[in-house]
This record gives structure tokens, sequence and C-alpha cells, in this order.
């Protein structure tokens, strides 16, 4: 299993986050005070969720506080690549509806 990691780049004026590894009780918070790190940067952010191998209720929390910051901030946040285990996880606690999901990086910058 790969170890938790976030590494973040710029995209013209949007950050993209790649998420590896678990996202549990343990690693969410890293996650938050990491996501709240590059918002006060960039308020537009793409998190790739492609190498995520777990996600639990304190990731969604992590994922549901930075829409609501960058949501305030006239930015926003989608998702993109995640998984059926994590889309699954997402449908199930009610976030499908509030997220944007995109299969792609590419097709998530492409509609901000």
């Amino acid at each position: 299993m790969e170890e938790f990691s976030i590494k973040g780049e710029i995209e013209g004026d949007k950050s993209v986050v790649k998420v590896t590894g678990r996202i549990d009780s343990v690693t969410a918070t890293t996650l938050d005070s990491e996501l709240d790190k590059i918002a006060s940067e960039n308020n537009k952010i793409v998190l790739d969720l492609s190498q995520v191998a777990y996600l639990s209720s304190a990731g969604v929390r992590a994922i549901v506080r930075i829409l609501q910051n960058t949501s305030k901030s006239g930015g926003g946040l989608k998702l993109a690549s995640a998984p059926k285990h994590v889309l699954d996880v997402l449908e199930t606690v009610g976030m499908m509806q509030v997220l944007q999901v995109y299969p792609s990086v590419e097709e998530a910058i492409a509609d901000f």
C-alpha cells in the first residue's frame, strides 16, 4: 500500500493536488491543513483522487471543509479521477449532489 502523501502543483490559476494512500482519521488532519495552505494561495483547487486507497468520514469532512472555504472566497473545489470505492463513500454520505466530480484532472481544470 502506498504511503499517504499530498503533492500540489500550479496549472495556470488553479492548484492541482494529488493525494495518495489512505485518507483516514490519522491522515485527514494533514490533508485538512495542507489544503488550507494551498487554498490561501489559490482558491481554485482540483483534487486528484486517483491514488486514494481508502476514504473515511474524516476524509470526507476535510473535503467538505475545503469546498466550503474555497466557495466562500469565490473559488471552488473539483474532484478528479476518483476510484469507484471513493465515489461509493461520497455517494453513501450524500455528497455527490454537492461535489463536482470529473473523470480526469484535465476535464476538471477545463471546467473552472
